[in-house]
């Protein structure tokens, strides 16, 4: 049954300890792309991984095209979330200006706030100028260059592209993984460029393939994509990979295929490589994964958008119960299976703990539908 259906079994400790031995690691835009929203400490843990494995990655000319259309804006999109957290500690520091309004607080007490609050803003000032910095000076693109010199794919030449364009068609409209969840990308436009962005992700798909058969290497394939023409989610929890990517890996090149996420990847680095990435960066690692899925989430579900939106106006502490389905359903205007859906979705990303029977609550200050950002 394994030989026929591979995609539904989960590889044992002892094949997954081998695969790590001798695989190629392939690595989508979006890990490389991330590497700019983590922490300096994270980034440069994350790129001691790559410098420790650069023997055996590989990445498609497909996601360095994407990783360079990308990445200025991904830099300015931090420099706001910098921006963001000044105006709140701005805010804040507005709030206790007046030892006048807060009788329970002494002069000296006030004047330590405003001593740490002066230094947290130094320090995101100068964050945020080494971070503007890499516009024109950027040592982490420097350090991809390196680890990736000789082990990027060849470009699909036009007439390749094209093939693919038809060939992608024919697939979307039979929901064949991956990319037919970008199938809007370009409903309306044929410019090559569009197509292009519509088929992006079938293209990554289909040169990792042709170099796992030429080097007939089983491929651990890195991704922060959360879409289920990637991935086999079932009631908002991630499964694995598809199964018929593992089924047509398999077929075409007679080898394995695994896929992670960033923080999976190292975790598993940890172990398999004794690469010592600490807990804190493992951490930072998957949130930024989860803020960018619920970032996602809000906006293509609506009755998400609007749970989230009525939630944040009650202003609830971490720690507090939400309403009931019951009550959410009245006030937000879905049934309860649609609120009940969302809540399932807001404990998939840590927002919310459900207690079945008895009461959901939050465990994470919610994302302000202020800051969405758009998907790389």
């Amino acid at each position: 049954m394994k030989e026929l259906f591979p995609g539904y079994f989960r590889e044992e400790h002892g094949e997954l300890s081998d695969i790590w031995k001798q695989a190629v690691f392939v690595f989508d835009a979006n890990i490389l792309l991330n590497i700019y929203r983590y922490s300096n400490k994270s980034s440069e843990g994350f790129l001691r991984i790559l410098k420790q494995i650069q023997d055996r990655v590989w990445i498609s000319h497909q996601a360095v095209e994407e990783y360079f259309q990308n990445r200025l804006a991904v830099i300015k999109s931090q420099e706001a979330a910098y921006d963001d957290t000044m105006k709140n500690i701005d805010a804040l520091e507005s709030k206790l200006d007046n030892n006048r309004q807060h009788p329970f607080l002494n002069k000296s007490s006030l004047d330590e706030l405003q001593a740490t609050f002066s230094k947290i803003k130094q320090e995101l000032s100068e964050s945020k100028k080494y971070h503007s910095d890499r516009i024109l000076n950027d040592p982490i693109k420097d350090t991809l260059a390196s680890i990736f010199e000789g082990k990027i794919g060849a470009p699909y030449t036009e007439k390749e592209y094209e093939t693919v364009f038809k060939d992608g068609e024919t697939r979307y409209r039979r929901f064949i993984p991956p990319g037919y969840k970008d199938s809007n990308k370009a409903k309306e436009a044929d410019s090559f460029n569009d197509q292009k962005r519509k088929f992006g992700d079938l293209v990554v798909w289909l040169q990792t393939l042709a170099h796992a058969n030429d080097s007939a290497k089983d491929v651990i394939f890195i991704t922060d994509d959360k879409k289920e023409d990637w991935w086999e989610i079932f009631n908002g929890k991630t499964i694995g990979p598809r199964p018929e990517l593992v089924k047509e890996f398999k077929d075409f090149t007679s080898k394995r295929f695994y896929m992670y996420r960033a923080d999976t990847f190292l975790n598993n680095a940890n172990e398999f490589l004794n690469s010592n990435i600490d807990a804190e960066t493992l951490a930072e690692v998957k949130q930024v994964h989860l803020d960018k899925s619920v970032f996602t989430a809000l906006q293509k579900y609506k009755p998400l958008h609007d749970l989230v939106f009525y939630l944040n106006m009650q202003k609830l502490s971490v720690g507090s119960k939400l309403p009931s389905e019951r009550e959410l359903s009245e006030v937000v205007g879905y049934n309860r299976t649609v609120i009940r859906e969302q809540l399932v979705r807001l404990e998939s990303y840590e927002y919310v703990d459900i207690n079945h029977g008895k009461s959901t609550l939050l465990i994470k200050e919610l994302p302000s539908l202020n800051t969405l950002e758009k998907d790389d």
